[in-house]
């Protein structure tokens, strides 16, 4: 069984259309997709209830707890935990490509014990250690000039030849490796069992940084993180500037001070990343 999974916010019910549509027109073996709108939220208590409008193919369920960001991935895995499924989940600020679910559930397919992500990043030098897997994930070079010879050819041809494509996205990895710690913005391919009752007591240190949380829960199960060369990142959307944590100061903690906090959290409360 192959589950595509989301979670949203109120404030981006109205934004929602590019990335569903996106996901429907999915080429890949994918059986459902799912958006998860919990009956309350923590952080936007007067919400009234009521759900966005989703094309179909995409079903809306309903969850009593408000999980955070990492609700977009831990309702399905608790649901599904003992079957043999795989869960891609994702940002709903994204366009993701035609063949972007299948290229990641087919990568993790072929590393089943293993976490399969588009996009990642190893532990900042001087903040911890970085984990043992071997070999590391290298990124592309800034100039990417691949990346530019592509976007011209394309700009070319759509004056050229009139054709409306969307234009070339950035493969941020050039090689494929391990990392430290995955970034949802991407997809990320994991298992129901990956991820055990542990994962769903989530302390306010790290609330508000699922990657941090779902990564070092990953770590200190000896569960690597992979990511495969050469996939394209999926475009941004309009509902990324829509209450985006990266730009939220929740607890007094904006977004980089949120990250340090929660690195520090992982690494006294789980011993990983030392």
């Amino acid at each position: 069984m192959r589950i595509v999974s989301l979670s949203t916010i109120p404030p981006r019910f109205g934004s929602l259309g590019p990335t569903l549509d996106s996901l429907v027109r999915q080429r890949g073996p994918v059986d459902e997709i799912r958006l998860y709108v919990p009956y309350r939220y923590r952080r936007f208590p007067d919400y009234d209830g009521h759900v966005p409008e989703v094309p179909e193919g995409v079903t809306i369920v309903r969850t009593d707890e408000d999980l955070g960001p990492a609700s977009k991935v831990l309702f399905a895995a608790r649901g599904l935990r003992g079957r043999p499924a795989q869960i891609l989940f994702c940002d709903d600020d994204k366009v993701f490509s035609p063949t972007w679910a299948g290229d990641l559930l087919a990568a993790q397919e072929a590393r089943p014990g293993e976490c399969v992500a588009l996009n990642g990043k190893h532990v900042p030098v001087g903040r911890g250690k970085p984990g043992p897997f071997q070999p590391k994930a290298e990124r592309t070079s800034k100039l990417d000039l691949k990346l530019r010879m592509r976007r011209i050819q394309h700009k070319l041809a759509s004056s050229v030849f009139r054709l409306d494509r969307p234009k070339p996205m950035r493969r941020p990895i050039a090689k494929a490796g391990y990392v430290d710690i995955l970034q949802g913005l991407g997809g990320v391919v994991v298992r129901p069992d990956f991820f055990d009752d542990t994962a769903y007591t989530i302390p306010d240190e790290v609330w508000t940084v699922d990657d941090i949380w779902l990564s070092g829960l990953l770590a200190w199960k000896g569960i690597p993180i992979w990511l495969p060369a050469g996939i394209e990142e999926p475009a941004t959307t309009a509902a990324h500037d829509i209450a985006s944590l990266y730009r939220s100061t929740i607890g007094g903690f904006n977004r980089k001070d949120a990250n340090r906090r929660s690195l520090a959290y992982m690494q006294q409360r789980f011993g990983i990343w030392t």
